[in-house]
């Protein structure tokens, strides 16, 4: 029996192992990979809600993209009550002046106005109905993303191919407080750039993605997200549909500042996002974290009282999250040269290794919550998700349910 058991850790350990020399591999392979230009007029869509000082410095990088094609900024809030809007709206006005690419919306209220769909998905199709006709492309980037100056340039290039259906970048959590529940977050994103690749599984981000403008109507994306709740996860159906792939860009990172994390946050946060992929249909993703994340935590975790006990052979399976932080250590040398050479970001890293095996843990648990979970909280507003084209707006949360988080727990 204990054989069995410690086969089966290792089994799952090993399959991590190959998924992290997968991404190497093809991070390698992509970066040697050299593109005619292509750089069509290109539309960023750039949903806000809150502001604060790193907000305004990535909307400054939006305005300053190293990008030869002609392209177009969309900045887009939302309305307040009778005659508020959202407190970004007047900061993002000061900062397009002077810019003719630049455009700042305002879309309506979903509660005040009893749409059927979640404020994100009604801010990006506000934007979407406004473009020229001469738009190629849609890119679109989360407010709490900090992006590079060739980000567009990167996610525009593989579109040429007519095989990709879109592309997308990975976010990266960068927590500038180094407790531990600021750590299990940023191990729960960060570790998913590993499981990015040339593959049937890859996932499209909301927060760092583009697409053709003439993929994204033949996928009829705005009827997708009429009822829909979540507008990325919409996006990976589409291309899906089409029999197109999913690009991933390795050096496409956008960087997610966070200041100290308390665990209810952390919580909240990583139920939302699995109960996002569970009930918008990704499967393949849920029960993978459940059927190879949690068995392993659990069969750790058991295994640590017969260690002395019963039977030395256990201190095996004991040596297995010692390896996954060494794995974690591997992988972070494949994360793009300037995001590793960023101040403190190695110190960042060496931190957030020793808590992988407890953001494993915690994505299984996400797992099974989320099977039994319809229901979500985001941007101040319960949604019901009943499926990945309709949703149920519930309402504004009360003051007292309110949980104070920085912008980054907005974004998808």
């Amino acid at each position: 029996m204990i054989s069995y058991i410690i086969g089966a850790v290792y089994f799952v350990l090993i399959f991590e192992v190959l998924l992290i020399i997968n991404s190497f591999r093809y991070a390698r392979r992509e970066r040697n990979t050299k593109r005619p230009d292509y750089t069509p007029k290109a539309a960023i869509i750039a949903p806000h809600y809150g502001w604060d000082d790193q907000t305004a410095e990535n909307v400054k990088r939006l305005l300053n993209q190293d990008y030869a094609g002609a392209y177009e900024v969309f900045f887009v809030t939302h309305t307040k009550g009778e005659s508020g809007y959202d407190e970004s709206y007047p900061h993002l006005l000061e900062i397009a002046k002077g810019h003719p690419n630049v455009h700042t919306l305002l879309a309506p209220n979903i509660v005040d106005n009893s749409l059927p769909r979640s404020q994100k998905v009604q801010n990006l199709m506000t934007a979407i109905e406004t473009f020229p006709n001469d738009i190629e492309i849609i890119a679109f980037v989360d407010a709490d993303a900090t992006i590079e100056q060739d980000w567009l340039k990167l996610l525009v290039q593989p579109l040429q191919d007519k095989k990709v259906g879109a592309t997308v970048g990975a976010r990266f959590y960068f927590p500038h407080t180094l407790n531990t529940a600021s750590l299990v977050e940023a191990i729960w994103i960060n570790f998913q750039i590993a499981l990015q690749g040339d593959h049937p599984f890859a996932m499209v981000w909301g927060g760092s993605n583009a697409i053709r403008r003439d993929s994204f109507e033949q996928g009829t994306v705005l009827q997708r997200w009429a009822n829909a709740t979540i507008e990325d996860h919409n996006l990976t159906h589409t291309v899906r549909d089409l029999k197109r792939k999913i690009h991933f860009v390795p050096d496409c990172i956008a960087v997610t500042h966070t200041e100290k994390r308390t665990w209810k946050q952390v919580i909240e946060f990583t139920n939302r996002q699995m109960v996002m992929t569970f009930r918008m249909g990704l499967k393949a993703q849920w029960w993978g974290t459940l059927l190879v994340l949690l068995p392993k935590a659990l069969l750790v975790i058991s295994s640590i009282p017969f260690t002395f006990y019963v039977d030395r052979r256990f201190l095996l399976v004991l040596l297995v999250p010692f390896i996954e932080i060494q794995s974690f250590r591997i992988f972070s040398r494949n994360l793009p040269r300037w995001l590793r050479d960023m101040p403190k970001i190695r110190e960042t890293l060496r931190a957030a290794s020793l808590v992988v095996p407890v953001a494993m843990l915690l994505a299984g648990l996400n797992a099974v919550y989320a099977a039994f979970q319809k229901k979500i909280v985001w941007g101040g507003v319960r949604y019901e998700i009943l499926s990945a084209t309709e949703s149920r707006v519930l309402g504004r949360i009360t003051e007292a349910d309110r949980t104070e988080v920085p912008n980054g727990e907005e974004s998808v």
